[in-house]
């Protein structure tokens, strides 16, 4: 389960910042904000999951739908007895390293509030430390290193170091009106809700570019807020890569005006471009990409939400001691043509396997009760079937009732249509008794209702 929606969340994510990168492309070639963009992705790489698995039905695409009728056939059940279990196939156990991701999952988001927590008390700490001071005409923190960035979630402050008074007229009011468009749009604030995503899924590396791209985002839309006002390309250039090259100590800010070279540099490779020809087939090239990426997030199904993903798992041992309907007697030397008329425990190798379900998913349509249908009416019946040494189903016994007689008859009727390979016992064909459930539900998918063979666990 917990693999499952793992790669569900990697999926989704991966979709999503598809959708935002297309989006940044198809905005910048009109010099509009791209950052919202970033930050939708983000959000929808943890909301997305999260609806899928608390409302199934909420999204086009999740859950069932009333559209037409599904029926669900789920996994064989064999009957075996306690002690006599074949072992277990060797290889990945999806059951023992599910609990293992999860406690990791946990532990790592421990780390990150952890890590958060520190840096957040280290940034507290340095604020004791600033001063009072002014720069283009307006009050600002002055600190030792730190700046020039926008500190602060619910009450922000411009802070700048203590060398930002040694800069040029020209380049310092250009710092600081930088500054003071972050603190205006609340980029501050847009980044610290971004970065929750990264605490509650560490793992998810999609998410952390997503993070990367935005916090590149906010810097992008900075930057043309203030060309727009009328500054100097040039002398706004010159401020960043001077303010840039001044920088030693860590950002420890969302938005700030000091960035490391490579992020300087695509800075100023976005505001020096040209806008490009053909620019409106380039967006509409750019726009359908993120939209079919939505598309594909919204109808992407979640791990729970195919036909038989409800169900209870149905491969399921029922040794002789537990069982409830029934006792097997154990007679080694009975009559094989007898053996058939009650459920009995018959050892085996290997689970009978389906070979028709193509046939049974019709079976399983045309049965179902078309007053209970539409009165969308579902139910569960868990049948006994002896499969005989050609993989034909010889006798049915009812074991668990749905609770309504039709959806019983309905039942045997679809167990009547089953054909199988047969089961093994040291590599001989043998007959045997197995249990299988059969579904009667309103859901999507019902034109492909799946069919899979037992699974055995001791």
């Amino acid at each position: 389960m917990v693999i499952a929606w793992i790669g569900y969340c990697l999926l989704i994510s991966g979709l999503l910042a598809l959708a935002a990168f297309a989006s940044e492309r198809a905005l910048g070639h009109f010099r509009k904000p791209v950052r919202w963009a970033w930050f939708a992705a983000i959000v929808g790489s943890v909301t997305v999951p999260v609806v899928a698995f608390l409302a199934p039905g909420l999204f086009p695409g999740f859950g069932a739908s009333s559209a037409e009728p599904a029926v669900g056939l789920s996994g064989l059940a064999v009957v075996a007895a306690a002690g006599e279990l074949p072992a277990a196939a060797d290889g990945f156990d999806a059951a023992a390293v599910g609990p293992a991701l999860a406690w990791g999952w946990v532990l790592l988001v421990v780390a990150m509030v952890g890590y958060v927590g520190r840096i957040y008390g280290r940034l507290r700490s340095e604020m004791r430390t600033w001063r009072p001071g002014r720069v283009a005409g307006s009050r600002v923190m002055i600190s030792e290193e730190r700046g020039p960035a926008v500190v602060g979630f619910r009450r922000s402050v411009v802070v700048m170091p203590k060398w930002i008074p040694e800069l040029e007229e020209r380049l310092l009011r250009l710092v600081f009106l930088h500054e003071r468009e972050h603190q205006r749009a609340g980029d501050h604030r847009l980044f610290g809700a971004a970065v929750t995503a990264l605490v509650l899924m560490p793992w998810n590396l999609f998410v952390w570019w997503q993070v990367s791209r935005l916090r590149l985002a906010i810097e992008f839309d900075c930057d043309h807020r203030v060309l727009r006002r009328g500054e100097s390309p040039r002398d706004y250039a010159d401020a960043l890569i001077t303010v840039g090259s001044r920088v030693s100590g860590s950002l420890l800010a969302a938005a700030a005006f000091a960035e490391r070279k490579p992020a300087v540099e695509r800075r100023l490779r976005r505001m020096t471009e040209p806008l490009a020809s053909m620019r409106l087939l380039r967006t509409l090239g750019a726009s359908g990409v993120a939209m079919v990426a939505v598309l594909f997030v919204l109808g992407c199904p979640g791990p729970e939400s195919g036909t038989n993903a409800p169900e209870p798992p149905a491969a399921a041992v029922t040794p002789p001691s537990e069982a409830v309907e029934w006792t097997p007697p154990l007679r080694p030397a009975e009559n094989p043509l007898t053996r058939g008329d009650q459920p009995s425990f018959i050892a085996f190798d290997r689970a009978p396997v389906l070979q028709n379900a193509g046939e049974v998913s019709e079976a399983l349509k045309q049965s179902y009760p078309t007053n209970l249908k539409d009165a969308g009416i579902g139910g569960r019946v868990e049948i006994w079937l002896y499969v005989d040494t050609s993989g034909m189903v010889r006798n049915t016994e009812l074991k668990t009732s749905s609770g309504n007689s039709d959806l019983d008859a309905a039942a045997a009727d679809v167990v009547a249509t089953m054909r199988f390979e047969p089961a093994m016992n040291r590599d001989q064909p043998t007959d045997v008794w197995i249990a299988q459930w059969i579904t009667f539900r309103i859901g999507d998918n019902a034109a492909t209702p799946s069919a899979r063979g037992s699974s055995l666990t001791g």
